[in-house]
């Protein structure tokens, strides 16, 4: 079995999801990642939105704000 370093693995991380992002937006939906407690979707037009989930499941979204 052959081994890959850390550096290795991070960069073929890196690569897979901007993948994952092209894909998303060339399907004509969205990407979504976390900060801290935060989801944040990223549309194809540039949108960013902060998607908070309600006791139902519900998914409400709100303008995403860096502050």
């Amino acid at each position: 079995m052959n081994s890959i370093s850390v550096e290795e693995l991070t960069q073929a991380a890196a690569f897979a999801t901007e993948a994952a992002r092209q894909s998303a937006h060339a399907a004509g939906t969205f990407y979504t990642y976390s900060e801290g407690q935060r989801i944040i979707r990223v549309y194809p037009d540039g949108r960013k939105m902060e998607a908070i989930y309600g006791e139902s499941g519900k998914v409400n979204e709100i303008p995403y704000s860096e502050a």
